[in-house]
């Protein structure tokens, strides 16, 4: 990813006080005088003209010449003699003229500005001689405000001293501006406060601002909207951009507060009244809508670009040329980054702006503004569409170059090393474009960046660095390196694990750049011969987010990541003080230990250690059963086969057009699931053999043994979406009815089709199941029946599934609330139970995996609370069909992964969408089924769709017949995936005769519920008819686990 500069926003301070005896000004336009003549005639021109800016700003214009360092020695040497020698009245006469021409001069647009700021603060030194604290204590502080004021823009000078300086005098002043006696004036030092800690550079950037924010709220107490309005919409605009600054807390929630004092400000400050200050939010608000993480991202982007032109439309570069210069340049990122209109035109008005921007942004005046300029311009060109790919990639490279005139690894290493990182990328696409062998101009300025974002230093940074490298490794076929590369990239993300994925707004952005990560390391591993490495990785890739979910459940891991972020605080302290000469420990081994002994803990914890294909390949206990995963790569897709006989991985590689095809199969077939549902189930047989082509099945199921009778799929991706089990196939073993559609996988297979998330989670489970062979004395039963009272069959279904069982414990309708299943004695029964079975509404959260649940009885949201005005709304989500649910009346994933099962043998969820996950950025399987596996089930059994309720309620009740023999063990007879099978096989091949037959001589099905069925067979069907051949009907149930 190329790096792109922050947007540029403004902020304000609290005005220049002057003194209480300053008495007017005049005007003189003298033709040639002395520096003392020029001093002389200013301060006349303050006294008679009574502060008139205009006339005294017009003296300054017209002798514009006369304001340099000579002007600067004279002043100090003039008013230290004129003061000592006048009389008291005199001198302060005298010293009122300095401090409202000092105020004049810091609001004079003209000359040296630096040299301005000098004057301003010899002033203030100068009066300060006079307004000593005994003597005029309240102008004593006045002039430490304003001081302080002077030393926060200071331009000469260390700027981090120079904030020192301004924190000092701010702080002098509030030893007289007490809250009680002087409340305006302490609030204007709060906020004042509240800005130079904002910008300081010394101390932890991120606890500078914390205390920012805390002045910034102090200044609100007292300054109010309707007794201080322009005062409370400064503070409002400067605790916006201390918001938009803030490191801690959630990103997400921080720039939606910014935006929220942005639109508080502009109650006061409208355009027509503060056009300037109503510019500067404009600007502002653009920023945070540039970055803003919640609402739609093309939205967002679009708003941004309306803030900076309404900015604009005061911001005129004749009047105000430097902050023009600064929102053209955030048009220019805006565009950079749009969405909607079209990338190639995008890109190009991006670049008018940035060039825009050069017109103001000389190299010899802002260099740092120029330099990011060409350094975003380098990332426009390494993406620009239009003109030959190979000249942008060169102007690219150029603009880059140029930057790093500017940016040094000694003063700006963080941007220098970033465009170090950027330079290697567009080399990297140009010799791909031209095939050229010159491999090193790449891989050079990437190893440079390197140099700086070091494991250490910048270990978030130096994963992505890493990756990039081991990349352009891999272009140029240099597979050992790209190894050793990718590994520390890798390990890092590893080691990092909670702090890599911390924060909401970032975890999907992270997730798709570490799946090509892995994706890349498993390539280069079977470039490399290394197989069972590369099944390892792939393994890792899939179980990495499900770990880091996990351990967020985890108090003992919840403070071991106190503990390091207390340490990462300290050392950025201590880093600081050792900048500025001091002692301080910046030794990063403490951190590293407690990294260590987070991820033991998560070992201990959370027993799914990465495996290789010998471990793998142990988890077939015969020669009767195949593994088959998948795993989706940049060029291809790849089935790899694990056999227990076989010495080798063997694999079957796609083209790259079956990758093409598979993804566009895989965005059409969802956008028709998501946007029509019955067209979806209309096109699902058509869909399924659509699939079977794209991913060979046939060509796979040669590489598998006919002995094997078992098989378990580990799908990657969106492939966990779709049945696999029931993709048609050319042959097997069994004879289907000649009404029902063709073979499918589960025919191939006599024992049954299983799924694993992954292959350590068939590995827990496996441990679970022999666990739970040993201890099996009872066939105890728990259900969830109709909690939402909205599901006709499904007390059909449960009340004969019921009957299999003994005890049981049934929690129907109104009576299943998620107090019931917390509190006893159902929470007891809910632990003990072999079998739990719920048959209800589900639904999974894209967004956030863990709040993905089960709905229980009045989750239920009747009234729209999406404006947040009860305490109770924070739990509150709206699902696709409008309908809101609460959090905390539900049995979510978060709290399953809580649960503590140790007796469970299965888990069924026989409810809508319970086996979906999310598939945009993950490469991980994370739902409920994986929640249920975790807290101790040893099979799951869930839908990958919306199922119908009737078809269901025959499904379930068959299934539970096959697995459940009613001998005198009551144990089950058959595997879970077996039964599944057996049970699918039998509704989608029974006719309507053969159906109502079977349910008239159902031993457990009442009288009442016999009726029922019959009579909906025989209204919707006829005798001959197979009513549920279709695979809607039969193939969304999946077993999972073992």
């Amino acid at each position: 990813m190329s790096i792109t500069t922050t947007g540029k926003y403004a902020a304000s301070q609290c005005g220049e006080k002057g003194t209480h005896m300053a008495k007017g000004f005049g005007n003189a336009k003298p033709e040639k005088q002395s520096y003392t003549g020029l001093i002389k005639e200013i301060l006349r021109v303050v006294e008679k003209s009574k502060n008139n800016k205009k006339k005294v700003h017009s003296l300054l214009e017209e002798n514009l010449h006369l304001l340099d360092e000579q002007f600067l020695t004279v002043f100090k040497r003039w008013g230290e003699s004129e003061l000592s020698q006048a009389s008291s009245r005199e001198a302060v006469n005298i010293a009122a003229n300095i401090g409202n021409f000092c105020v004049l001069l810091r609001e004079f647009p003209l000359g040296e500005k630096a040299n301005n700021l000098e004057i301003v603060i010899a002033g203030y030194e100068i009066l300060l001689t006079i307004f000593t604290r005994s003597y005029s204590p309240e102008n004593w502080a006045t002039f430490q405000m304003n001081l302080g004021n002077a030393y926060s823009n200071r331009i000469r000078g260390e700027k981090a001293e120079n904030l020192e300086d301004a924190i000092r005098f701010y702080k002098l002043a509030l030893h007289e501006f007490k809250r009680d006696h002087f409340p305006e004036d302490w609030a204007k030092v709060q906020l004042n406060l509240g800005e130079a800690y904002r910008n300081r550079i010394r101390g932890e950037k991120a606890e500078n601002l914390e205390v920012a924010i805390r002045y910034h709220k102090l200044a609100l107490h007292e300054f109010k909207r309707d007794r201080n309005p322009g005062n409370w919409a400064t503070a409002q605009m400067n605790l916006g951009n201390a918001y938009w600054e803030r490191i801690r807390g959630e990103k997400a929630e921080n720039l939606e507060a910014a935006i929220g004092q942005y639109n508080a400000a502009l109650e006061v400050f409208e355009r027509d009244y503060f056009p300037q200050d109503w510019a500067k939010i404009q600007n502002n608000l653009g920023n945070a809508y540039l970055y803003r993480i919640r609402g739609e991202k093309a939205e967002n982007l679009e708003n941004a670009i309306r803030y900076y032109n309404a900015a604009l439309e005061e911001r005129k570069r004749d009047r105000n040329p430097e902050t023009w210069a600064s929102t053209q340049m955030n048009l220019g990122n805006a565009y950079l980054y749009r969405i909607r209109g079209e990338k190639a035109e995008n890109l190009e008005v991006a670049i008018r702006y940035y060039n825009a921007a050069l017109e103001e942004y000389k190299r010899d005046r802002f260099p740092q503004d120029w330099t990011e300029i060409q350094s975003n311009l380098g990332s426009a060109y390494l993406h620009r569409i239009r003109g030959e790919e190979a000249e942008n990639l060169k102007d690219a490279i150029h603009f880059y170059k140029i930057a790093l005139e500017e940016f040094k690894q000694d003063r700006n290493s963080e941007m220098w090393a970033k465009t170090q990182s950027n330079l290697g990328l567009a080399y990297r696409e140009y010799i791909r474009e031209n095939k050229t062998e010159n491999w090193e101009d790449a891989i050079q300025p990437l190893q440079a960046s390197l140099e700086i974002f070091t494991r250490n230093s910048f270990p978030h940074i130096h994963v992505e660095a890493a990756y990039n490298l081991g990349l352009t490794y891999q272009y140029a076929q240099q597979w050992e390196n790209a190894h050793q590369t990718y590994k520390s990239s890798i390990d890092t993300v590893e080691l990092l694990r909670g702090e890599i994925f911390s924060g909401a707004e970032a975890k999907q952005k992270l997730a798709e750049e570490w799946n090509k990560l892995y994706q890349g390391m498993a390539e280069v591993c079977l470039q490399l011969g290394k197989d069972g490495e590369a099944i390892e990785y792939i393994e890792r890739s899939k179980t990495r987010n499900l770990v880091e979910l996990l351990a967020n459940q985890s108090q003992a891991l919840q403070q071991v990541g106190l503990e390091i972020e207390e340490e990462k605080r300290r050392l950025a302290a201590a880093k600081e003080l050792q900048t500025q000469g001091g002692e301080e420990n910046t030794e990063t081994t403490r951190l590293n230990q407690l990294r260590k002994e987070r991820n033991n803990k998560i070992d201990k914890i959370i027993p799914l250690p990465p495996m290789g294909f010998t471990e793998i390949k142990s988890l077939l206990i015969d020669n009767r059963t195949a593994i088959v995963e998948w795993y989706i790569f940049a060029e291809c897709f790849r089935a790899f086969i694990i056999i227990q006989d076989a010495e080798k991985l063997l694999k079957w590689e796609s083209t790259r057009e079956d990758l093409e095809k598979l993804n566009n199969f895989s965005n059409e077939s969802l956008h028709i699931y998501n946007t029509n549902k019955p067209k979806w189930r209309f096109k699902l047989a058509s869909l399924l053999g659509e699939l079977a082509s794209i991913l060979h099945i046939d060509e796979v199921l040669e590489l598998i043994p006919d002995c094997c009778e078992t098989l378990i799929l580990v799908p990657h991706r969106f492939l966990h979406l779709y049945p696999l089990h029931a993709l048609p196939i050319a042959n097997s073993t069994r004879q289907i009815p000649e009404l029902t559609s063709q073979q499918v996988l589960l025919d191939r297979f006599a024992c049954g089709v299983k799924y694993a998330p992954s292959s350590q989670l068939l590995k827990l489970v496996r441990k679970q199941r022999e666990r739970q062979d040993i201890n099996n004395q009872s066939q105890s039963f728990f259900a969830v029946q109709d909690p939402n009272d909205n599901l006709l069959y499904t007390n059909i279904e449960v009340e004969t599934i019921e009957r299999h069982f003994q005890p049981t414990t049934v929690l129907k309708k109104g009576d299943a609330t998620s107090d019931a299943l917390q509190q006893k004695p159902h929470a007891d029964s809910l632990q003990t139970a072999q079998v739990l079975h719920f048959s209800c509404h589900g639904y999974f959260n894209t967004d956030s995996p863990a709040e993905s649940a089960i709905a229980l009885a009045g989750c239920g949201v009747n009234h729209d609370n999406s404006s947040g005005n009860t305490t109770e709304s924070y739990s509150y989500r709206r699902l696709a069909n409008g309908n809101q649910i609460d959090l905390n009346k539900c049995l979510t994933l978060g709290d399953i992964f809580n649960l503590s099962l140790p007796e469970c043998r299965l888990v069924t969820l026989s409810a809508c969408e319970t086996g979906r996950i999310d598939v945009n950025s993950s490469d991980e399987y994370i739902g409920l089924p994986s929640g249920f596996l975790k807290a101790g089930s040893s099979s799951v059994i869930s839908s990958l769709w919306s199922v119908d309720d009737f078809a269901t309620t025959l499904l379930m009740i068959r299934f539970y017949d096959i697995f459940y023999d009613d001998s005198a063990t009551k144990s089950p007879s058959l595997s879970t995936a077996k039964a599944l099978a057996e049970a699918q096989y039998w509704l989608r091949t029974s006719t309507q005769t053969e159906l109502i037959t079977w349910t008239q001589n159902h031993q457990k099905i009442d009288a009442e519920h016999k009726q029922t069925i019959t009579e909906y067979l025989q209204t919707w069907f006829k005798t001959d008819e197979i009513p549920l051949k279709n695979p809607e009907a039969w193939a969304g149930f999946c077993s999972i686990g073992d």
